[in-house]
Parts: structure tokens; sequence; C-alpha cells
């Protein structure tokens, strides 16, 4: 209010005179006091703002011009390299990054992921984990693959990421099969191994899967044990309500087929066979033949069972027990097979062998040989009526 008060007098004085005194800039000056230091502290921030501005613009246009981003990303990602000024730096990563064998599209998922891997000095940090990673027998394509999936290996240190590697490559059994699960997996050696892995294996080895039993779940399923215990604990519960007793020799693949399909699929694929008349006891029964059977697409379930019962004339419960019959192609195996065979039938022919385990699971010379071949003199059109539902089934279904 007193500035108010003051500045009042001023504005009135300065308007009753065309020029202005000395004694009323004197005036002016004394109520809105000018500060150097503020100006310069003002024009310095000014002059830092536009700074940094400029050095995201020109990461921002290297990583659209250099790695191939959007304007989008490149604008986001260059907010955390503001240490960068010039392209020596990136260009000296991407340099190692492409001796390596990393290729454009390797190089943007990388930077996509770690976008801070441009700061990274070549020769103190990068250089030393990748010659880590070769003492331990990995090829530069391994490596690749290696650290495109898990990322966070380029800002870890080798000797916390090496013991990881070194453990996952000991408990799959090989280096090819650690390189595999790289391809097929990201982010695995950022699990714990203290405090996740080791309590998983010690339940497991509690249930006695064990050795073989778990090498068959590394092999098909590693990020098995890279659940939450609770989970793990859980799953083992619902296998033995199954009626699969831990020491039976399929409760480490029923384990698996339940990982492997979402808890609301699973249920939706009990109640989809027992609508074709199974029981519990009959799904069960197909999941300890076939542990992959709940993977499987409930759609193309549910068609061939319709076949298998309603054209080929198969009994629920026969089913129950060959669940092979629901991993073959309804269009390339099943459908031209079981034509050529009702053919065959309809004529007097292979009233004993119309079995599925006579023909369904025959290789395609074997099952040609023994159903076309040989009755190509009595009935040339085999051949054609099997190449012509084969030509069909697979043009409805896509496959041409």
């Amino acid at each position: 209010m007193k500035r108010l008060l003051y500045f009042s007098p001023v504005c009135k004085t300065l308007s009753s005179t065309r020029s202005p005194r000395r004694h009323d800039a004197a005036l002016l000056f004394a109520v809105f006091p000018y500060s150097a230091s503020a100006a310069a502290a003002a024009a310095a921030a000014s002059a830092a703002a536009a700074s940094t501005t400029g050095k995201h613009m020109f990461m921002a246009q290297y990583l659209v011009d250099t790695c191939g981003f959007s304007q989008e990303k490149a604008t986001k990602a260059s907010k955390l390299l503001k240490g960068i000024q010039s392209r020596q730096q990136p260009d000296s990563v991407l340099a190692f990054l492409k001796s390596y064998g990393f290729d454009d599209a390797s190089v943007k998922k990388l930077l996509h992921s770690t976008p801070k891997c441009l700061l990274l000095d070549v020769e103190k940090t990068l250089a030393p984990k990748f010659r880590a990673f070769e003492d331990l027998g990995f090829s530069p394509s391994d490596i690749v693959h290696l650290v495109r999936s898990n990322p966070d290996t380029t800002k870890v240190k080798p000797e916390l990421t090496v013991p990881r590697i070194e453990f996952w490559q000991d408990l799959l059994g090989s280096r090819d099969a650690l390189v595999k699960l790289c391809k097929s997996n990201y982010w695995f050696l950022g699990y714990s191994i203290k405090e996740k892995i080791q309590p998983n294996l010690e339940l497991l080895r509690e249930c006695g899967v064990d050795g073989e039993k778990l090498a068959f779940i590394m092999r098909f399923h590693a990020m098995f044990i890279t659940q939450k215990a609770d989970t793990l604990k859980s799953l083992i519960s619902h296998v033995e309500d199954l009626g699969v007793p831990r020491t039976s020799g399929m409760f480490h693949c029923t384990l698996c087929a339940l990982f492997a399909a979402h808890p609301k699929k699973f249920k939706m694929l009990m109640e989809m066979f027992k609508s074709f008349g199974w029981s519990e006891g009959h799904c069960v029964t197909a999941i300890q033949k076939y542990p992959r059977l709940p993977g499987r697409s409930l759609k193309t379930l549910q068609t061939i069972m319709e076949f298998l019962i309603n054209d080929a004339g198969y009994a629920s419960s026969y089913i129950a027990t060959r669940p092979v019959l629901l991993t073959m192609s309804l269009e390339r195996r099943l459908i031209p097979r079981h034509r050529i065979l009702a053919a065959l039938k309809s004529r007097g022919h292979c009233e004993s062998d119309y079995k599925v385990t006579t023909y369904m699971k025959l290789s395609e010379a074997q099952f040609i040989e023994k159903y076309i071949i040989n009755y190509k003199d009595r009935y040339p059109d085999l051949s054609e009526l099997y190449a012509s539902v084969k030509h069909t089934n697979a043009s409805d279904s896509g496959l041409q």
C-alpha cells in the first residue's frame, strides 16, 4: 500500500509537466530500485535455458538422423542426454556397438530401452564389459543377443552381471541354451538370484522336481522359475487339486502346462472339454499325456474336437486318452487323411486299420505309401482326392 501511495503523487507530477526532472527520476528509482545483480542473474538463467534447449535439440535431431528415432521419442530421450555436446561421444559408442555386429535395428532397440548408453565411456566402461562376455565364451553375435535382450547389462558392473550369466548358463546346461533364452525372453538377467530364483528352485526340489525334471522345465519353460514364490505355491496346490501327486512322473509337466495357461483360460479350457462329455479325470489324463495342451488356442481345440467326434466318429473318452490328436493340423493332416480312410472303408478296406495309431501318426511319406500308392491300381482317384482336399483346406485356412 505504501508503494501505491508514493506512486500516485509521482504520476501526478510527471503528468503535469512535459519534461521529467532529475529529482522525478530519482524518486522513481527510489520506489522501484534497479538491481544490476538481479538483471545479470536473469540474463544468465536465460542463456542457460537457451543452451540446454540447444543441447536437447541437437541430441534429438541426432537420434532422429543417426538412430532412426521418431521425433517424439527422440525429444523424450534427449532429456536424458544433457551431457552430450557434440557427435564425438555418441559416435564412439555407435562405432563400438557396430564393431560387435549390432545392426541399425539392434542399436535402435537398445537405445530405446537405455538411451543413456550413449553417455558411456567406450574404453573404461563398454569395452571391459564386452571383454568379460567374451571371456565367458560368447561370440560377438551371442553378445548382441545378450545385450539387446537385457539392456541393463550395459549399466551394471561386469562383476555383478557375470555371476548371473554363469548361474543361468549352469542351470540351463549350455551357453547355446542361454543365448536361446536371451532371444525369446527380455530382462531375465534382472531377476535377483538370491531373492527370487534360489527360493523357487528350493521349493521345486522339495516337490521332487530336480535333475531331469528340472532340466525339462528349463528347456521348455525357463521363465517358470522367475515367478513369485506365492504364485508358484498356488500353482503347486492347483496341480495337487487336479489329482496329480508330487510323486507322479507327470507332476512337473502338469506344472508347466498350468504355467503356460492363464488361470482364466485354463478354467475355460476345462469347461470346453466338459461340454464334450469329458470328466475332470479325462481332463487331467489328457494334460498329463500332453502337458502343452493348455497352451493351444481354445478355438482350435474346440474345432478339432467337433471334427473328431461329429465327422470322424471318435468317442470323447477315446480322444482324452489320445490327446496327441488335438495337436495335429486339422487342415493338413486330420481332414485329408480321414477322407482317404473313409473312401477306402466305403469300398470294403481298412476296417481293422481304422484307428488313429495306424494312420494319423504316420509320417507323410508312410501314409501315402500305405494308403494311396498301395491302392493306386484299383483306385487311381485316391491320389487326386488327397491332393484336392489338402489344397482346398490349405486355401480355406490361408496357407496358400
